[in-house]
């Protein structure tokens, strides 16, 4: 712990001594930055419901909080998530904070005062969108987890593509990417993975940053094989899109793998980490820290004997990758900024197209402009090339 002693008094300008008092504290504050990575968490109500209008042709729903006002169409998750409304876009501003008109309420009993939260999700059951659906299981290292199987309706054959959805959130945040797959013909494994509900626990129960996640997106892609798959398409949303990274860098179905497309993906993790720890106001040595603990298994995370965070990088990826990459990201985007996606698709540009638009929060893309979203993520799928391509 010298070195760091050392820094943080020349960072504060003060003595030994107190330098090592202050090292408990930044020690402690890069624990905790280190274990928040790694720990599944129940996402923060960000939205109250602040007055519900309703008369004979519809229903307004007024809110209040940071994401009240985000442009696009949401579903609002309430109660615990039991809970689920899909809201229009804003329609107008008051003294009760935001108006939307409540589209559908799913489930539960959509009321004023309670909390919630806006999601991209949309969607609560690929059948939703008219394409046969099934519930399967498929075996991970750790036991079996639950997927939807959804065949398209005029299946190009033996293609096929595996959806992973993001860090805290559930595989219904990826029932977005099912419908521009399926006009193309791709039949479409929707899984869950590693500590969510419907899957095992993960190593200490916490996240691999995408790394330990990587393995089920493997064992996806075996299920598929087995059940006629030549060429498989990953698609991954955040942290789900490191885990498809990593699938693609280094995994054992590399052969078949035909090409990614990526929403809001988590590339960098080292600079995540570090624009996490500037959003507390602490240093970035504090961040560097977190990534240490985290490396060398001080701190627990989903990957025995540790995390190699410094590996998961843009520069690292486009010497790995080799297949087409469809990247969708946003300037809005404040959880994951989208410098690493610029860092990767100017790093490989032969293989990466960078979808980069203006408006729209982390894996919220669709929900601001679904049109173009989806005519960009089908125009690629059906012209992605089929695997060994390059030679």
């Amino acid at each position: 712990m010298g070195q760091w002693e050392h820094r943080l008094g020349r960072a504060l300008g003060i003595g030994a001594g107190a330098a090592a008092v202050g090292v408990i504290a930044v020690a402690a504050i890069g624990t905790l930055l280190a274990r928040k990575a790694v720990t599944p968490a129940e996402a923060e109500a960000l939205v109250r419901v602040t007055r519900l209008q309703r008369d004979s042709d519809a229903t307004i729903a007024w809110l209040r909080g940071p994401d009240s006002a985000l442009p696009g169409r949401y579903s609002l998750l309430f109660d615990r998530a039991s809970g689920h409304a899909r809201l229009g876009p804003v329609l107008a501003r008051g003294q009760d904070g935001v108006a939307r008109e409540v589209l559908r309420v799913d489930r539960g009993d959509l009321r004023e005062g309670v909390t919630a939260r806006l999601t991209g999700w949309w969607y609560t059951d690929p059948a939703e969108l008219g394409y046969r659906t099934e519930r399967i299981f498929y075996p991970t290292e750790h036991g079996d987890a639950e997927a939807w199987l959804v065949h398209p309706r005029r299946a190009r054959k033996k293609r096929w593509a595996i959806h992973v959805h993001g860090r805290g959130a559930l595989p219904e945040e990826a029932i977005r990417g099912v419908a521009p797959l399926a006009r193309a013909g791709v039949t479409s494994l929707v899984i869950s993975y590693r500590n969510d509900p419907g899957a095992p626990l993960g190593d200490h129960g916490r996240y691999g940053v995408g790394i330990a996640e990587s393995r089920d997106v493997e064992a996806a892609m075996d299920e598929a094989v087995r059940r006629g798959a030549e060429r498989v398409t990953l698609f991954g949303w955040s942290m789900g899109g490191t885990a498809c990274l990593v699938a693609a860098a280094r995994g054992s179905y590399r052969g078949i793998l035909d090409g990614l497309i990526l929403d809001s993906p988590a590339i960098d993790w080292s600079a995540l980490l570090r624009h996490h720890a500037a959003g507390r106001s602490a240093p970035r040595f504090v961040a560097d820290l977190g990534i240490e603990l985290l490396g060398r298994g001080i701190v627990r995370a989903g990957e025995p004997g540790g995390l190699a965070i410094r590996g998961l990088s843009a520069a690292a990826f486009a010497t790995a990758v080799d297949v087409p990459v469809l990247i969708h990201a946003s300037e809005e985007d404040t959880f994951v900024p989208c410098d690493g996606a610029r860092r990767f698709a100017e790093a490989s540009p032969a293989l990466v197209q960078l979808r980069l638009q203006r408006h729209g929060e982390h894996v919220k893309l669709w929900n601001v402009d679904p049109e173009s979203w989806e005519r960009v993520t089908e125009q690629f799928a059906r012209a992605l090339p089929r695997p060994g391509w390059r030679g």
